[in-house]
């Protein structure tokens, strides 16, 4: 077992460095922003809360309503998607509508946004002029989305190579093995130490860089677990997600970033929405609404609301039964991801901690340093070993 330690520290002591460190790059990103309270604009915000709903041609919650009030209590709203339908359509006549959507506009008043075609208008709905695109919601940030987290994540997960996501799941199977064997070679110490009465699960023995190397191994263990396995289990499925692709064609880029909506008619909207409404309140009672939007999503008719609630989540409803929609639905375009698109988003919220708030953020945070020491301790204690038995004629890299 511990043969196997050494030799896989010897092949992966520089990658490991590198996934940690860069990986810590990504936490101290988030907790910058969260710490200091960025706005929703911020662009590591922005991308903390990428696909979270979906790609940017389904997820509907966008940055600005994340600190958005809720509709008035009392809003009308088939009121408000009948006037913004109409002056869509004396805006573009001829053009069709494929989405109806009402938000909070200037002053707190009721705006209504529409797509007639490719064209986006956002309209107040008591003056019926049209506002500024600048009042439209933000698109989604892409793959090119520049902030700091992007960038540590591009080098965490070596997107800048072909394949980079492979040589990613390498580091983290090198990393799994790692930390299972050293675990198992620190339970073999304490066995025999447990055998002569000592039963401390941390104590002293050799130089200050072996002392800590053990102590955090042991104190950190199961939090550098949970880094290890829900970074091995995303690393898998992208690997796995880009061997889907390889087999059955490129993927079109119209599955994250086309339009995807299919043209409604005036006859659709009202049942849409007593349909979308009646399942909300159902399932959110005394929630209110920030955003709701009526579409035809590859087929579907769909209701979508963002809540008012402490997350701003986002809920779509198939809006002629009532019924939840999730990520992953029939006929939706293939997002390639073996585990589905939204396990694999929770998976992600998972490893970066904030599934668990805050306090999640921070264990993630202690447990990458913890790492990022624990891969650089390993290193120096490996070559301490090497050079001691150099000096005695034993040069082999890797021994028993």
């Amino acid at each position: 077992m511990l043969r196997w330690h050494r030799i896989c520290a010897v092949f992966a002591a520089v990658l490991l460095i590198y996934v940690a460190a860069t990986g810590t790059g990504i936490e101290l990103a988030d907790m910058r922003a969260l710490l200091t309270h960025a706005p929703e604009s911020d662009p590591d915000m922005q991308m903390m809360r990428q696909h979270i709903y979906g790609p940017p041609n389904y997820a509907v919650v966008s940055a600005p309503d994340y600190s958005a009030p809720a509709l008035p209590e009392g809003t009308d709203y088939a009121a408000g998607i009948a006037r913004a339908t109409a002056l869509g359509r004396a805006a573009a006549p001829g053009e069709p509508l494929r989405l109806v959507e009402l938000r909070g506009g200037q002053d707190g008043r009721l705006a209504g946004h529409v797509q007639m075609g490719a064209r986006q208008m956002i309209f107040d709905l008591i003056s019926g002029t049209r506002l500024p695109d600048s009042f439209l919601p933000p698109p989604q940030p892409g793959r090119g989305f520049a902030s700091t987290r992007s960038n540590f994540k591009m080098l965490h997960r070596f997107l800048f190579l072909p394949w980079g996501t492979a040589i990613n799941g390498i580091a983290a199977i090198g990393l799994a093995i790692m930390i299972f064997t050293g675990l198992a070679h620190y339970l073999k110490l304490y066995r025999a130490r447990a055998r002569m009465g000592r039963r401390a699960p941390w104590w002293k023995g050799g130089d200050l860089w072996r002392q800590l190397h053990r102590w955090i191994a042991v104190t950190a263990s199961l939090f550098v677990i949970w880094l290890t396995v829900s970074g091995l289990l995303l690393s898998l499925d992208n690997v796995g997600a880009n061997i889907h692709t390889a087999l059955n064609g490129a993927r079109a880029s119209s599955a994250f970033d086309g339009d995807q909506s299919s043209p409604l008619n005036d006859a659709q909207l009202a049942p849409m929405l007593a349909t979308t409404l009646s399942a909300f309140h159902r399932q959110q009672p005394g929630t209110g609404i920030k955003v709701l939007r009526l579409r035809s999503f590859v087929g579907y008719p769909q209701g979508v609301v963002i809540a008012a609630d402490a997350e701003t989540t986002q809920h779509v409803y198939n809006a002629n039964t009532g019924a939840a929609m999730k990520m992953w639905e029939p006929g939706y375009p293939d997002l390639s991801f073996p585990s589905g698109w939204e396990l694999h988003q929770a998976l992600k919220r998972f490893h970066r901690g904030d599934m668990f708030g805050l306090t999640g953020r921070w264990l993630v945070l202690l447990s990458g340093l913890s790492l990022l020491y624990l891969s650089v301790s390993g290193v120096v204690m490996y070559l301490q070993l090497w050079q001691r038995r150099r000096k005695n004629g034993r040069s082999e890299l890797f021994w028993k």
